[in-house]
């Protein structure tokens, strides 16, 4: 079904991409309906009506545009359109080949399969024994639409807080994911860490939430208003977490305790 596609898209691309973006996932949806414009009965085929009785014409169902063919050919002209119209933002070329992609490879579980290597006339089906295979608003295919939309909201929390890595690396306390997302998010936003240490002057805990205003290498000039510090000199760490916070509009002035 549409729904099932979209959901599969929307997750896959959040999951894979890790992104939350709505131009990401609006761009992997619009690709997780294209392979159907070979038949004028789906939704997007009665969009476009006279592109998608053209090709029904020609060419069988779950042919040409389910094909791997078609997704390089979405994704030569995505590319192509973000470097010319530089927008510069490389998961805009990929989200609507990858949404193409995961709709024809998610019908691939169908009991008729799909032509993934057309111009190859081969049906290309996962599952072997075809009372497994699901069918088109069968039980089967409603479960597949309920953990698509959990995995989409598993995407969405990820991607807020920068993706798999990102997470990892937050929980962890590693400094290159840590670094990272100071650095993407800087420009915009505050950026804080939440430290856990002490100070190096008297060896008294220094745990708390500071703002993050540099960083040399993988170590940060943080504020806690009251003066500026370098971790790994004023402030000793065990752990370093960071968090995103509202857009950056922070000026630091009289800072007493400088570096």
């Amino acid at each position: 079904m549409a729904i099932t596609h979209c959901a599969l898209a929307l997750s896959g691309t959040s999951l894979i991409l890790g992104t939350a973006n709505p131009l990401h996932l609006g761009l992997a949806i619009l690709g997780s309906q294209l392979p159907d414009l070979d038949t004028t009965t789906s939704t997007i085929g009665k969009i476009f009506f006279p592109l998608s009785s053209w090709i029904e014409d020609r060419f069988p169902h779950r042919s040409i545009t389910h094909s791997l063919l078609a997704t390089a050919g979405i994704a030569a002209v995505s590319l192509l359109v973000n470097h010319f119209w530089l927008l510069g933002d490389i998961k805009i070329a990929l989200a609507l080949p990858l949404g193409h992609l995961l709709s024809c490879f998610s019908d691939t579980f169908t009991k008729q399969g799909v032509q993934l290597f057309y111009p190859n006339p081969a049906w290309a089906i996962s599952v072997s024994n075809p009372r497994r295979r699901l069918k088109t608003g069968g039980a089967g295919e409603l479960w597949v639409l309920g953990i698509s939309i959990a995995l989409l909201v598993f995407g969405i929390y990820l991607a807020n807080g920068g993706g798999i890595t990102q997470k990892v690396s937050q929980n962890l306390g590693l400094r290159d994911g840590i670094v990272r997302v100071y650095n993407e998010n800087a420009a915009t936003n505050n950026v804080y860490a939440q430290i856990k240490g002490y100070w190096a002057s008297d060896r008294t805990p220094a745990d708390g939430k500071y703002l993050i205003i540099g960083n040399e290498g993988k170590e940060f000039i943080v504020t806690d208003g009251q003066g500026v510090y370098k971790t790994g000199e004023q402030i000793i760490t065990s752990k370093v977490t960071t968090e995103v916070g509202e857009a950056a509009r922070t000026e630091i002035r009289n800072l007493t305790r400088l570096l």
